[in-house]
Formats: C-alpha cells, sequence, structure tokens
C-alpha cells in the first residue's frame, strides 16, 4: 500500500486541472467533467486520511464547511509531505485558522497562481521593484496575507523589495513615499502589493504631486466596504494617480483567504472571473443559489489543498454573480461585496 506521500504526488485529476492551459477560456464540457472528477477524488482523499471529515460525510455526502469551522475545530489533513503552517487573520472572536501548506498542494496553487496573474497582465520578464504594504513575514508570527503578498512578487525578477509595515502592524506611510519618490526617475517597472486599509493610509498621506517614469501595477486585499475609515475604492485609487503621475497606474483588487488555495484578481470592471479550477455559488437567505445580481454569501470550491477539507467552504463574505462584463471576458464573474460579519477582528481592521 503506497504512503501518504506516494498518494498524493502522483498524477491526478486534480493535477491535470491545476495544469489546464487555458483556464479562463469557454466553459467546456470537459473542463465541467475534470473540475467533478477532481473533486470527488478530492472527497476519497480526505474520507481516507481525514476521520473527522469522514464523520461529516456520514451525515451528508458532500459537505459545505463554514470557514468559521477551521478556526474552531482542528480539521487538517495528515499528508506526510514538507511545508509551511500559515495563519489566517482571524474574524471577529474566532480566532485564527492554521493551515498547513504541504509541497503538493503548493505546487498545484502556484501553477494556478502563475496563470491568473498572466490572465491579468501582471507577469513580466522584465525586473521591477515591489513596494509591499505589508510586514516582513521573517519578522514574526504575521497573518498570511503577509506572505501571500511576498509570494505575488514571482510575477517579475525582483530588482528591490520594501516592506512599509513595520513587525507591529503599522505602516510606516514615510517610508512608502520616500520610497516611491527615489524610485520617480528610474527605468524600473513598480508594483504596489498590500491591504486595502493601507492603501487608503498612503492616499490619504500623499506629498506634492510627481512623476513616476514607469508604469505602475498594483493588487490590493481585504476589502473596501468597511475596511476603510474616509475613502471608497475609487477615491483612493484617484489619489494615487494624480500624486504619482505615471503613465499608467493600475490597481486590481484580490479576493481570497487562507483556507482557500486560490486568491482571485478582480478585472478592470473589478469583476471577479474565476477560472475553470474553481467554482463559486452565491447562497441566498433561504440556502438556495441566488438568482443573477442578487446578494448572498459567497461559496467557493476548488480540490488543491491536499492539507484541509476546504474543497466546499462557506465564506463569511456578500456578493452576487453577473455576465456579460463590460471587460469582454466571457465567464461569468463574481462581485464582492462585503462582509457578512463585523470587520473587527480582521486584518484589515486590526490595521486601523
Amino acid at each position: 500500500m503506497p504512503d501518504n506521500k506516494e498518494c498524493i504526488t502522483q498524477p491526478t485529476a486534480i493535477d491535470l486541472l491545476a495544469n489546464l492551459p487555458a483556464p479562463y477560456g469557454l466553459n467546456t464540457d470537459a473542463d465541467k467533467a475534470l473540475f467533478d472528477s477532481a473533486m470527488q477524488q478530492a472527497d476519497l482523499w480526505h474520507q481516507a486520511h481525514n476521520p473527522t471529515y469522514a464523520q461529516l460525510c456520514t451525515a451528508q455526502s458532500h459537505p459545505v464547511i463554514p470557514v468559521g469551522l477551521f478556526k474552531t475545530l482542528d480539521l487538517a489533513t495528515p499528508t506526510g509531505d514538507q511545508g509551511q503552517w500559515l495563519n489566517s487573520s482571524g474574524t471577529g472572536d474566532k480566532g485564527k485558522t492554521q493551515v498547513f501548506f504541504d509541497a503538493t498542494s503548493m505546487a498545484r496553487i502556484q501553477q494556478g497562481m502563475v496563470q491568473i496573474f498572466i490572465e491579468n497582465g501582471l507577469v513580466s520578464p522584465v525586473p521591477a521593484r515591489f513596494l509591499l504594504l505589508s510586514p516582513d513575514p521573517s519578522t514574526g508570527d504575521h497573518a498570511g496575507y503577509a506572505t501571500a503578498f511576498l509570494k505575488f512578487t514571482a510575477c517579475a525578477p525582483v530588482q528591490e523589495c520594501v516592506f512599509a509595515v513595520q513587525a507591529n502592524g503599522q505602516l510606516d506611510t514615510k517610508l512608502a513615499w520616500d520610497t516611491l519618490q527615489r524610485w520617480a526617475n528610474e527605468p524600473v517597472p513598480v508594483y504596489i502589493f498590500g491591504l486595502t486599509v493601507f492603501f487608503e493610509h498612503l492616499c490619504l498621506s500623499q506629498p506634492e504631486s510627481f512623476r513616476l517614469k514607469v508604469p505602475v501595477r498594483g493588487l490590493t486585499g481585504g476589502g473596501w466596504k468597511g475596511m476603510t475609515q474616509r475613502l471608497d475604492r475609487q477615491q483612493i485609487i484617484s489619489g494615487l494617480k494624480q500624486c504619482l503621475q505615471a503613465p499608467l497606474v493600475d490597481i486590481r483588487d484580490i479576493y481570497g483567504m487562507t483556507e482557500h488555495p486560490l486568491h482571485y484578481i478582480s478585472c478592470q470592471e473589478g469583476h471577479f472571473h474565476i477560472p475553470a479550477y474553481s467554482q463559486f455559488t452565491i447562497i441566498d437567505a433561504d440556502g438556495q443559489s441566488a438568482k443573477a445580481d442578487r446578494p448572498g454569501l459567497i461559496q467557493l470550491e476548488n480540490p488543491f489543498f491536499a492539507s484541509l477539507p476546504s474543497h466546499r467552504l462557506l465564506t463569511q463574505d456578500l456578493g452576487s454573480w453577473g455576465e456579460h462584463c463590460p471587460c469582454g471576458q466571457s465567464r461569468r464573474f463574481l462581485r464582492y461585496i462585503g462582509r457578512a460579519t463585523t470587520p473587527e477582528g480582521t486584518c484589515a481592521a486590526e490595521a486601523i
């Protein structure tokens, strides 16, 4: 009988799904069948190696697990693999989820994230400079977002990387603006990644306008509604464009959580087009699938984790879905509305 590590490293439908050549293409029957097969394999893996999950399956064949349950119960699935532990940010009084990113799961996640970054024009072979509105993960036990933003710097060769959030979680706005001004006259592309609330702090502390000679691309995570204090998304983006005077300032939103393998990047219309690696459903107040444009809880499905049975995950986030996005992407899209619960205790709220 092969051991756990051998079981999860041999090619499976999950690995084939992670290696789809065109995850943002049309929804083909073959892609749907592959996704269903991968989800079935995820079920069988976790049932065989996770007694707690197997017990859940006795009550419901395909349990959808609320994200809060991972914060109160140890639902990890042993993999026998090497990896890294990351913490979620914590929500309210539910505490944090510790998630083990085993090597097999990480390989799938990295493959998927590369395609997501390519689709959104964030991958470049040109060396770049990165301003991270997050702490250096090596300085302490920080939430998973700090490690995530650092990993995202793989989208281009790193010429320089500056962490503008101190170990205590406070944004050093002077360091951030001094860094951008120091880079202003040099022909090296600039990326800015960080929490939404830190983008607001950056905008509110902006100096006199100056001209960056290179394009600026950015990713902001943590949501807009309920997290920022004074400015909405458009005000923040407009303020940064006015101050930086760059040929391009393209700031996209990113949506994800430590308990879910992938992060999703918004199109220029602010919508999240979910690739074929995953599926999402909006759950209305009656527990049914919501109709287009009607709000409800976001349910995410993805089979990439071998170490956590979160492949059917009910989030604490509100959203809606729609079709025919003006950006031209044919896949239906997710609109993020905000937290269904108070933002108190989230990583963004803790930064305020």
